[in-house]
């Protein structure tokens, strides 16, 4: 089962600007892991650059799709290998996996 992401997880954005950046606050406020918030679907990325126009005009993205089995308020949770903007999540909690 994959690890769950929290805030501050690293995904691969899938462009060359900028080809990692990490998660920003998630739009639930309720569910943490050792006191980070769990990522949803939705939850935002950190301002970054974009392509192809140099020098990359910055833009925030989002946690595209998560677990099918398991969710905080009806909505999917994060985990590695889930799409995030133009990639997926590559990083995740040691301390929690979910599947689906």
């Amino acid at each position: 089962m994959p690890a769950v992401c929290v805030k501050g997880d690293t995904l691969s954005t899938g462009h060359g600007c900028a080809s990692t950046t990490t998660l920003d606050t998630p739009p639930q406020i309720k569910v943490t892991i050792g006191g980070i918030l769990v990522a949803v679907v939705n939850t935002p990325t950190v301002l970054h650059p974009f392509p192809p126009e140099p020098p990359c005009a910055p833009h925030i993205a989002f946690l595209n799709s998560g677990s099918t089995k398991v969710s905080i308020g009806g909505i999917p949770i994060g985990r590695i290998g889930d799409s995030a903007d133009s990639g997926i999540m590559t990083t995740g909690s040691s301390k929690v996996s979910a599947g689906g």
